[in-house]
Protein backbone atom coordinates (compact mmCIF):
# COMPACT_ATOMS: atom_id res chain seq x y z
CA UNK A 1 0.00 0.00 0.00
CA UNK A 2 1.19 3.66 -0.84
CA UNK A 3 0.90 6.27 1.52
CA UNK A 4 1.28 9.79 0.18
CA UNK A 5 0.14 13.24 0.92
CA UNK A 6 -0.07 16.69 -1.49
CA UNK A 7 -0.49 19.87 -0.91
CA UNK A 8 0.07 22.97 -3.14
CA UNK A 9 -0.05 26.60 -1.80
CA UNK A 10 -0.19 30.17 -4.16
CA UNK A 11 2.60 31.31 -2.24
CA UNK A 12 3.26 34.95 -1.30
CA UNK A 13 3.85 36.95 -4.74
CA UNK A 14 1.67 35.47 -6.95
CA UNK A 15 -1.80 36.70 -7.67
CA UNK A 16 -2.80 33.16 -8.76
CA UNK A 17 -1.56 29.56 -8.81
CA UNK A 18 -0.15 27.91 -12.14
CA UNK A 19 0.65 24.77 -10.23
CA UNK A 20 -1.55 21.46 -10.93
CA UNK A 21 -1.08 18.02 -8.92
CA UNK A 22 -2.37 14.40 -9.91
CA UNK A 23 -2.12 11.76 -6.92
CA UNK A 24 -4.08 8.30 -7.95
CA UNK A 25 -2.19 5.85 -5.67
CA UNK A 26 -3.83 3.18 -6.53
CA UNK A 27 -3.07 3.43 -10.16
CA UNK A 28 0.59 4.41 -8.86
CA UNK A 29 0.42 8.31 -10.60
CA UNK A 30 1.84 10.94 -9.49
CA UNK A 31 2.14 14.14 -11.29
CA UNK A 32 3.01 17.69 -10.70
CA UNK A 33 2.84 20.45 -12.99
CA UNK A 34 4.01 24.25 -12.98
CA UNK A 35 2.19 26.24 -15.44
CA UNK A 36 4.42 28.79 -17.97
CA UNK A 37 3.04 31.62 -19.33
CA UNK A 38 1.59 34.03 -16.87
CA UNK A 39 -0.77 35.88 -19.55
CA UNK A 40 -0.26 33.06 -21.32
CA UNK A 41 -2.64 30.87 -19.13
CA UNK A 42 0.52 28.43 -17.66
CA UNK A 43 -2.52 27.38 -15.35
CA UNK A 44 -4.53 25.80 -18.63
CA UNK A 45 -0.95 23.93 -19.46
CA UNK A 46 -0.45 22.37 -16.50
CA UNK A 47 -4.34 20.94 -16.12
CA UNK A 48 -3.99 19.97 -19.65
CA UNK A 49 -1.09 18.01 -18.74
CA UNK A 50 -2.67 16.32 -15.69
CA UNK A 51 -5.80 15.45 -17.41
CA UNK A 52 -3.93 13.88 -20.05
CA UNK A 53 -1.87 11.91 -17.64
CA UNK A 54 -4.93 11.26 -15.56
CA UNK A 55 -6.92 9.81 -18.86
CA UNK A 56 -4.14 7.91 -19.30
CA UNK A 57 -3.59 6.08 -15.95
CA UNK A 58 -5.55 2.79 -16.39
CA UNK A 59 -3.23 2.26 -19.68
CA UNK A 60 -0.09 3.55 -17.24
CA UNK A 61 -1.21 1.22 -14.48
CA UNK A 62 -1.70 -1.83 -16.62
CA UNK A 63 2.04 -1.73 -17.81
CA UNK A 64 2.86 -1.40 -14.14
CA UNK A 65 1.04 -4.93 -13.53
CA UNK A 66 2.66 -6.24 -16.38
CA UNK A 67 5.91 -4.71 -15.39
CA UNK A 68 5.61 -6.46 -11.69
CA UNK A 69 4.59 -9.89 -12.49
CA UNK A 70 7.46 -10.06 -15.02
CA UNK A 71 10.21 -7.53 -14.22
CA UNK A 72 12.11 -7.96 -17.29
CA UNK A 73 13.98 -5.52 -19.19
CA UNK A 74 11.84 -5.81 -21.93
CA UNK A 75 9.17 -5.01 -19.49
CA UNK A 76 10.55 -2.18 -17.81
CA UNK A 77 10.87 -0.67 -20.83
CA UNK A 78 7.63 -0.95 -22.16
CA UNK A 79 6.76 1.08 -18.53
CA UNK A 80 9.03 3.57 -19.88
CA UNK A 81 7.75 3.83 -23.65
CA UNK A 82 4.26 4.15 -22.07
CA UNK A 83 5.24 7.25 -19.84
CA UNK A 84 6.90 8.91 -22.67
CA UNK A 85 3.96 8.23 -25.17
CA UNK A 86 1.72 10.26 -22.59
CA UNK A 87 4.59 13.16 -22.34
CA UNK A 88 4.21 13.01 -26.57
CA UNK A 89 0.28 12.89 -26.15
CA UNK A 90 0.36 15.73 -23.64
CA UNK A 91 2.54 18.14 -25.40
CA UNK A 92 1.17 18.02 -28.45
CA UNK A 93 -2.38 18.56 -27.26
CA UNK A 94 -0.81 21.85 -25.19
CA UNK A 95 0.74 22.98 -28.14
CA UNK A 96 -2.32 22.52 -30.36
CA UNK A 97 -4.52 24.28 -28.12
CA UNK A 98 -2.18 26.96 -27.88
CA UNK A 99 -1.61 27.61 -31.28
CA UNK A 100 -5.50 27.32 -32.14
CA UNK A 101 -5.98 30.14 -29.41
CA UNK A 102 -2.96 32.35 -30.08
CA UNK A 103 -1.43 31.74 -26.62
CA UNK A 104 2.25 31.28 -27.68
CA UNK A 105 4.06 30.39 -24.99
CA UNK A 106 1.47 28.56 -22.47
CA UNK A 107 3.74 25.69 -21.43
CA UNK A 108 4.13 23.68 -18.33
CA UNK A 109 7.23 21.79 -16.50
CA UNK A 110 5.95 18.07 -15.41
CA UNK A 111 7.67 15.83 -13.05
CA UNK A 112 5.82 12.54 -12.68
CA UNK A 113 6.36 8.76 -10.97
CA UNK A 114 5.04 5.96 -11.58
CA UNK A 115 5.55 3.34 -8.85
CA UNK A 116 4.80 -0.79 -9.42
CA UNK A 117 6.08 -3.96 -8.88
CA UNK A 118 8.96 -2.50 -6.30
CA UNK A 119 10.26 0.03 -9.06
CA UNK A 120 9.99 3.92 -9.43
CA UNK A 121 9.66 4.97 -13.16
CA UNK A 122 10.51 9.00 -13.00
CA UNK A 123 9.78 11.56 -15.99
CA UNK A 124 10.30 15.27 -16.21
CA UNK A 125 10.86 17.95 -18.21
CA UNK A 126 11.87 21.32 -17.24
CA UNK A 127 12.64 22.51 -13.51
CA UNK A 128 10.34 20.77 -11.49
CA UNK A 129 12.12 18.41 -9.59
CA UNK A 130 11.80 14.49 -7.58
CA UNK A 131 13.82 13.54 -5.21
CA UNK A 132 14.51 10.38 -2.79
CA UNK A 133 15.19 10.30 0.54
CA UNK A 134 17.26 6.84 1.23
CA UNK A 135 19.15 5.76 4.45
CA UNK A 136 19.34 9.13 6.09
CA UNK A 137 20.12 10.70 2.99
CA UNK A 138 18.72 12.96 0.10
CA UNK A 139 19.28 12.03 -3.94
CA UNK A 140 17.76 14.48 -6.54
CA UNK A 141 16.27 12.60 -9.37
CA UNK A 142 15.79 15.08 -11.98
CA UNK A 143 18.48 17.59 -13.71
CA UNK A 144 16.43 20.97 -14.59
CA UNK A 145 16.03 21.65 -18.14
CA UNK A 146 17.17 25.24 -17.81
CA UNK A 147 20.01 27.53 -18.77
CA UNK A 148 21.84 27.97 -16.06
CA UNK A 149 21.80 24.14 -15.42
CA UNK A 150 23.37 23.90 -18.56
CA UNK A 151 25.81 26.56 -18.23
CA UNK A 152 26.99 24.89 -14.71
CA UNK A 153 27.27 21.68 -16.73
CA UNK A 154 29.42 22.46 -19.40
CA UNK A 155 31.40 24.32 -16.61
CA UNK A 156 30.65 27.90 -17.68
CA UNK A 157 29.03 29.03 -14.44
CA UNK A 158 29.00 28.09 -10.93
CA UNK A 159 26.39 27.13 -8.70
CA UNK A 160 26.50 30.08 -6.95
CA UNK A 161 26.19 32.28 -9.71
CA UNK A 162 23.41 29.62 -10.94
CA UNK A 163 21.23 30.53 -7.72
CA UNK A 164 21.77 34.36 -8.07
CA UNK A 165 21.33 34.54 -11.75
CA UNK A 166 18.20 36.53 -13.58
CA UNK A 167 18.12 33.64 -16.32
CA UNK A 168 17.91 31.21 -13.25
CA UNK A 169 14.39 30.05 -14.33
CA UNK A 170 14.69 29.99 -17.96
CA UNK A 171 14.16 26.55 -19.08
CA UNK A 172 15.10 24.52 -21.95
CA UNK A 173 12.33 21.78 -22.43
CA UNK A 174 8.88 22.42 -21.98
CA UNK A 175 5.61 20.28 -22.09
CA UNK A 176 3.74 22.20 -24.92
CA UNK A 177 6.58 24.61 -26.39
CA UNK A 178 6.78 22.24 -29.40
CA UNK A 179 4.62 19.34 -31.26
CA UNK A 180 7.16 16.97 -29.61
CA UNK A 181 9.24 17.18 -25.87
CA UNK A 182 12.06 14.76 -24.83
CA UNK A 183 11.37 14.06 -21.40
CA UNK A 184 14.00 12.67 -18.87
CA UNK A 185 13.08 9.29 -18.50
CA UNK A 186 14.56 6.89 -16.11
CA UNK A 187 13.33 4.02 -13.45
CA UNK A 188 15.17 2.17 -9.88
CA UNK A 189 14.44 -0.08 -7.40
CA UNK A 190 12.77 0.74 -4.28
CA UNK A 191 14.18 0.14 -0.92
CA UNK A 192 12.17 -0.37 2.47
CA UNK A 193 11.73 3.25 4.15
CA UNK A 194 11.93 5.16 0.82
CA UNK A 195 10.42 8.13 0.46
CA UNK A 196 9.88 10.04 -2.60
CA UNK A 197 9.31 13.84 -2.72
CA UNK A 198 7.81 16.01 -6.30
CA UNK A 199 7.97 19.50 -6.19
CA UNK A 200 7.72 22.90 -8.23
CA UNK A 201 10.41 24.79 -8.14
CA UNK A 202 7.91 27.17 -5.30
CA UNK A 203 9.77 24.78 -3.16
CA UNK A 204 12.81 23.60 -4.17
CA UNK A 205 14.45 27.04 -4.95
CA UNK A 206 14.09 28.43 -1.67
CA UNK A 207 14.29 25.28 0.46
CA UNK A 208 17.74 23.47 0.39
CA UNK A 209 17.58 19.78 -0.05
CA UNK A 210 19.19 19.10 3.72
CA UNK A 211 16.32 20.81 5.11
CA UNK A 212 13.66 18.99 3.05
CA UNK A 213 15.48 16.04 4.70
CA UNK A 214 15.14 17.25 7.85
CA UNK A 215 11.68 17.59 7.50
CA UNK A 216 10.74 14.69 5.78
CA UNK A 217 12.88 12.50 8.23
CA UNK A 218 11.08 13.62 11.15
CA UNK A 219 6.77 14.04 9.96
CA UNK A 220 4.76 11.51 8.64
CA UNK A 221 3.86 12.23 4.65
CA UNK A 222 0.29 14.41 5.76
CA UNK A 223 2.72 17.00 8.40
CA UNK A 224 5.94 16.50 5.98
CA UNK A 225 3.97 18.31 3.11
CA UNK A 226 2.67 20.90 5.44
CA UNK A 227 5.96 21.92 7.14
CA UNK A 228 7.69 21.67 3.70
CA UNK A 229 5.56 24.58 2.17
CA UNK A 230 5.53 26.01 5.40
CA UNK A 231 8.97 26.29 4.92
CA UNK A 232 8.93 27.62 1.78
CA UNK A 233 6.27 30.36 2.92
CA UNK A 234 8.68 31.19 5.36
CA UNK A 235 11.27 32.07 2.59
CA UNK A 236 9.17 34.62 1.27
CA UNK A 237 7.10 32.13 -0.83
CA UNK A 238 8.26 33.49 -3.71
CA UNK A 239 6.68 31.46 -6.20
CA UNK A 240 3.90 28.84 -6.08
CA UNK A 241 4.43 25.52 -4.25
CA UNK A 242 3.53 22.22 -4.55
CA UNK A 243 4.65 18.90 -2.92
CA UNK A 244 3.64 15.27 -3.25
CA UNK A 245 5.70 13.01 -0.49
CA UNK A 246 5.04 9.44 -1.71
CA UNK A 247 6.05 6.70 0.85
CA UNK A 248 5.66 3.35 -1.50
CA UNK A 249 6.27 -0.22 -0.53
CA UNK A 250 9.79 -1.20 -1.23
CA UNK A 251 10.76 -3.96 -4.19
CA UNK A 252 9.75 -7.82 -3.52
CA UNK A 253 12.87 -8.97 -4.09
CA UNK A 254 15.22 -6.64 -2.11
CA UNK A 255 18.63 -8.39 -2.48
CA UNK A 256 18.50 -7.98 -6.20
CA UNK A 257 17.23 -4.18 -5.66
CA UNK A 258 20.16 -3.80 -3.20
CA UNK A 259 22.35 -5.11 -6.11
CA UNK A 260 21.05 -2.20 -8.66
CA UNK A 261 20.89 0.04 -6.10
CA UNK A 262 24.63 -0.39 -5.36
CA UNK A 263 25.53 -0.68 -9.22
CA UNK A 264 24.11 2.88 -9.16
CA UNK A 265 25.96 3.86 -6.72
CA UNK A 266 29.28 2.67 -7.55
CA UNK A 267 29.88 1.90 -11.14
CA UNK A 268 33.12 3.00 -12.56
CA UNK A 269 30.75 4.39 -15.42
CA UNK A 270 28.73 6.72 -13.47
CA UNK A 271 31.74 8.48 -11.48
CA UNK A 272 31.02 11.96 -11.52
CA UNK A 273 27.56 12.28 -12.55
CA UNK A 274 25.19 12.79 -10.65
CA UNK A 275 21.92 10.77 -9.29
CA UNK A 276 19.50 11.72 -11.94
CA UNK A 277 22.33 11.40 -14.45
CA UNK A 278 22.43 7.63 -13.95
CA UNK A 279 19.34 6.88 -13.93
CA UNK A 280 19.41 7.92 -17.11
CA UNK A 281 21.99 5.90 -17.90
CA UNK A 282 20.53 2.75 -16.89
CA UNK A 283 18.40 2.76 -19.47
CA UNK A 284 20.31 1.07 -21.78
CA UNK A 285 22.04 -1.48 -19.57
CA UNK A 286 20.88 -4.77 -19.46
CA UNK A 287 21.29 -6.98 -16.20
CA UNK A 288 22.08 -10.71 -16.42
CA UNK A 289 21.91 -12.77 -13.08
CA UNK A 290 24.88 -16.04 -13.29
CA UNK A 291 25.42 -19.18 -11.49
CA UNK A 292 28.93 -21.29 -11.35
CA UNK A 293 30.07 -22.10 -14.81
CA UNK A 294 26.98 -20.01 -16.98
CA UNK A 295 29.12 -18.54 -20.05
CA UNK A 296 28.24 -14.71 -20.31
CA UNK A 297 30.60 -14.64 -23.59
CA UNK A 298 31.98 -17.48 -25.92
CA UNK A 299 35.39 -17.15 -27.65
CA UNK A 300 34.61 -16.61 -31.36
CA UNK A 301 31.33 -15.43 -31.19
CA UNK A 302 30.62 -12.43 -32.52
CA UNK A 303 30.13 -9.56 -29.89
CA UNK A 304 28.71 -6.17 -29.53
CA UNK A 305 28.38 -5.34 -25.86
CA UNK A 306 30.73 -4.89 -22.72
CA UNK A 307 29.79 -5.91 -19.62
CA UNK A 308 30.87 -5.07 -15.87
CA UNK A 309 30.50 -7.48 -12.98
CA UNK A 310 28.37 -6.30 -10.02
CA UNK A 311 28.50 -8.87 -7.75
CA UNK A 312 30.98 -12.35 -7.71
CA UNK A 313 33.32 -13.60 -9.51
CA UNK A 314 33.89 -14.47 -13.43
CA UNK A 315 37.17 -16.30 -15.28
CA UNK A 316 38.17 -15.11 -18.52
CA UNK A 317 40.06 -18.22 -20.32
CA UNK A 318 41.18 -18.21 -24.04
CA UNK A 319 42.39 -21.88 -25.85
CA UNK A 320 41.66 -23.62 -22.20
CA UNK A 321 43.96 -21.10 -20.51
CA UNK A 322 42.95 -18.76 -17.66
CA UNK A 323 43.63 -15.23 -18.10
CA UNK A 324 42.04 -13.29 -15.29
CA UNK A 325 39.33 -13.81 -12.48
CA UNK A 326 37.02 -10.65 -13.14
CA UNK A 327 35.06 -9.30 -9.89
CA UNK A 328 32.53 -5.76 -8.95
CA UNK A 329 33.29 -3.53 -10.81
CA UNK A 330 35.52 -5.27 -13.01
CA UNK A 331 34.73 -5.15 -16.75
CA UNK A 332 35.22 -7.05 -20.43
CA UNK A 333 34.52 -6.51 -23.86
CA UNK A 334 34.70 -2.76 -24.11
CA UNK A 335 36.22 -3.27 -28.15
CA UNK A 336 33.17 -4.49 -29.32
CA UNK A 337 31.42 -1.80 -28.59
CA UNK A 338 33.42 0.23 -31.54
CA UNK A 339 34.47 -3.21 -33.89
CA UNK A 340 31.94 -5.74 -33.67
CA UNK A 341 34.55 -8.79 -34.34
CA UNK A 342 34.33 -12.18 -32.60
CA UNK A 343 35.64 -12.62 -28.83
CA UNK A 344 38.99 -13.08 -28.48
CA UNK A 345 37.97 -15.04 -25.06
CA UNK A 346 35.50 -17.28 -22.94
CA UNK A 347 34.15 -15.59 -20.29
CA UNK A 348 32.20 -17.60 -17.30
CA UNK A 349 30.91 -17.26 -14.06
CA UNK A 350 32.58 -18.55 -11.23
CA UNK A 351 30.21 -18.04 -8.48
CA UNK A 352 26.54 -16.82 -8.29
CA UNK A 353 26.90 -13.06 -8.91
CA UNK A 354 25.22 -10.46 -11.52
CA UNK A 355 26.58 -8.39 -14.46
CA UNK A 356 25.13 -5.63 -16.27
CA UNK A 357 26.09 -4.88 -19.99
CA UNK A 358 25.42 -2.23 -22.26
CA UNK A 359 25.37 -2.83 -26.09
CA UNK A 360 26.46 -0.85 -29.01
CA UNK A 361 23.48 -0.27 -30.27
CA UNK A 362 22.36 0.94 -27.68
CA UNK A 363 24.86 3.15 -26.44
CA UNK A 364 24.77 5.08 -29.90
CA UNK A 365 21.00 5.31 -29.72
CA UNK A 366 21.69 7.02 -26.13
CA UNK A 367 24.41 8.98 -27.30
CA UNK A 368 22.05 10.62 -29.91
CA UNK A 369 18.90 11.38 -27.45
CA UNK A 370 21.00 12.70 -24.72
CA UNK A 371 24.09 14.25 -26.33
CA UNK A 372 25.85 15.98 -22.95
CA UNK A 373 25.46 12.71 -21.18
CA UNK A 374 26.48 10.22 -24.00
CA UNK A 375 29.59 11.99 -24.46
CA UNK A 376 30.23 11.51 -20.58
CA UNK A 377 29.76 8.08 -20.93
CA UNK A 378 32.05 7.99 -23.92
CA UNK A 379 34.92 9.95 -22.47
CA UNK A 380 35.06 7.69 -19.75
CA UNK A 381 34.85 4.66 -21.68
CA UNK A 382 37.81 6.07 -23.78
CA UNK A 383 39.49 6.47 -20.72
CA UNK A 384 38.83 2.40 -20.06
CA UNK A 385 40.09 1.96 -23.43
CA UNK A 386 43.31 4.12 -23.13
CA UNK A 387 44.59 1.82 -20.15
CA UNK A 388 43.73 -1.57 -21.76
CA UNK A 389 46.17 -0.10 -24.41
CA UNK A 390 48.74 1.25 -22.47
CA UNK A 391 48.33 -2.13 -20.78
CA UNK A 392 49.58 -3.72 -23.83
CA UNK A 393 51.79 -1.96 -24.59
CA UNK A 394 53.49 -2.62 -21.68
CA UNK A 395 53.37 -6.24 -22.36
CA UNK A 396 54.89 -5.95 -25.48
CA UNK A 397 57.96 -4.10 -24.38
CA UNK A 398 57.90 -5.91 -21.46
CA UNK A 399 57.88 -3.33 -18.52
CA UNK A 400 56.70 -4.82 -15.13
CA UNK A 401 56.85 -2.45 -13.61
CA UNK A 402 52.94 -1.48 -13.83
CA UNK A 403 49.89 -3.06 -12.91
CA UNK A 404 48.44 -5.08 -15.70
CA UNK A 405 44.70 -6.07 -16.75
CA UNK A 406 44.17 -8.87 -19.23
CA UNK A 407 43.50 -7.44 -23.07
CA UNK A 408 39.78 -6.83 -24.15
CA UNK A 409 37.94 -10.20 -25.19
Amino acid sequence: MIRWAAKTDVGKKREHNEDNLLSLPDAGVFIVADGVGGRAAGEVASASCVATFEERAPELSAELGRFAADRSGERRNAVLAALDFTCQLATRRIFEQAEAEERKGMTTTLVVVLIGGGAAFVGHVGDSRAYLFRDGEVRQLTEDHSMVNELVRSGKMTWAEARASRHRHVITRAIGLYPTVQPSLGSFDLLPGDRLLLCSDGLSDVVAPERMLQIVSAWEPGGATDQLVQAALDRGGPDNITVQLIEPLGSPRTDEAVVRARTLEHLFLFEDMPYAARLQVARIMVEHWFSPGDVLVSEGEMGDSMYVVTEGEVAVTAGGVTLARLHQNEHFGELTLTDRLPRSATVAAVTFGSAVSISADALRDFCMMEPGLGNQLLWKLLQVLGHRLRAANARLVGDETQELEPLDE
